[in-house]
């Protein structure tokens, strides 16, 4: 394989199109059904430390992101995922892999049946579908401890057993078939979709044409959506039933050190498995020590005031940021006012560590920090040319 072209900031990155950034490029490794075994999870840790700097990140797509590599890093890298059938061969295949899966497929019995069948025939039909956006993504849902509702995609579809739902997004209605059908109705879906341009997501095509009028395009009758999405995530940290183990890393990088060493805490005492979120939290099915799990730098406790920040990788990583927003994030999380559920770190306007709303949000600026309150990095700010000490005083919520 040639060594793969960078492709240009602002990209989604695939493994076999990197993304060039401060620390050189970085690549994405899509875990099948949200699942990675243990020796899965090494090999990973192991190339991205002989190809890349080691740094790895956590997306909020459940994929791991390492960073650091050089053109032909990436290429070798990328040649042992495929290898290991972890990838695609083929980029545009492997491109369009955006599939979210249930993190506890396989182990938590409250899981619909007949979720992990979608998820698998899905799998293998969206290799057939059209070139799409690298940013279009799908859902499945099965419910259960640890329910994807509140992921956006551009379909989200939620299996109930025999029936399944499906919703677009940026709709407001939902259509329901029977599950056996669902793959079906998302290809055509996405077949409809494709024709849609210059529509790059589903919530841009539906404020164009409608959601019931996308439906009826794939053979979907469109019903009022009486299921609002919930707008927080379930709790995916600490000691949950079954028993499984979360935990999340600290602003969603972690070293590929400690990748192999939750890879050997899984072997040791789980099912071998790690499974992968979208909330920058790995679940270990079956393992219940937390202290060795502390001891690794994870965040084990749903009430660790880490969990109230995101951050982006920030300077130096990202030669787009003006901030080095992990740094700032670690120094603001024990201060955070009581009263403030959630803050949002970015580096530059972008905002890519949320790119949602956020009840706080301070951007790096050329001349110090601005607040954006209850919007996107990219809003309008409340204060600016602040430093990260006189942050404190008007972080308190108004």
């Amino acid at each position: 394989m040639t060594a793969p072209a960078p492709s240009p900031r602002g990209w989604c990155p695939s493994l076999h199109e990197p993304m060039l950034s401060g620390d050189g490029l970085l690549l994405r490794v899509k875990p099948h059904a949200a699942r990675l075994t243990a020796a899965e999870a090494r090999l990973i840790a192991h190339q991205a430390a002989r190809h890349g700097n080691g740094a790895i990140d956590l997306t909020q797509r459940g994929n791991l992101q390492p960073r650091g590599f050089s053109a032909d890093g990436a290429r070798m890298f990328a040649d042992a995922m495929v290898a290991a059938g972890l990838a695609r061969a083929e980029p545009g295949v492997e491109r369009g892999r955006n599939l979210l899966a249930p993190p506890l497929l396989g182990v938590d019995a409250g899981i619909a049946p007949g979720t992990a069948a979608l998820v698998g025939a899905l799998a293998d039909a969206m290799a057939t579908w059209p070139k799409l956006p690298a940013k279009f993504g799908v859902v499945v849902d099965g419910g259960g401890l640890l329910p994807l509702p509140a992921e956006r995609a551009d379909l989200h579809l939620r299996c109930l057993g025999p029936q399944a739902e499906i919703r677009l997004g940026g709709g407001d209605a939902v259509a329901i078939c029977a599950t056996g059908d669902a793959v079906g109705a998302a290809t055509r879906l996405a077949r409809h979709f494709a024709t849609l341009a210059p529509a790059r997501r589903m919530h841009q095509a539906v404020a164009v044409h409608g959601a019931a009028g996308i439906l009826a395009a794939a053979g979907l009758v469109a019903r009022p959506d009486a299921n609002p999405l919930p707008a927080l995530p379930p709790c995916a940290v600490g000691s949950l039933p079954g028993p499984v183990l979360g935990v999340a890393v600290p602003f969603g990088q972690l070293q590929a050190t400690q990748l192999a060493a939750l890879a050997e805490l899984a072997e040791r005492q789980g099912d071998g498995t790690l499974r992968v979120s979208p909330w920058r939290a790995l679940l270990l099915p079956g393992v219940t020590d937390t202290v060795a799990a502390a001891a690794l730098g994870m965040i084990v406790s749903p009430t660790d005031p880490r969990l109230r920040v995101l951050a982006c990788t920030g300077s130096p990583g990202c030669g787009a940021a003006m901030l080095e927003t992990r740094a700032a994030a670690a120094w603001l999380a024990p201060r955070l006012p009581a009263g403030l559920p959630l803050l949002h770190v970015s580096g530059c306007a972008k905002g890519c560590a949320h790119p949602g709303a956020a009840p706080a949000t301070l951007v790096g600026q050329p001349g110090g920090l601005a607040l954006v309150r209850n919007g996107r990095a990219g809003d309008p700010p409340a204060a600016a040319g602040l430093t990260l000490e006189q942050t404190l005083a008007v972080l308190e919520p108004s």
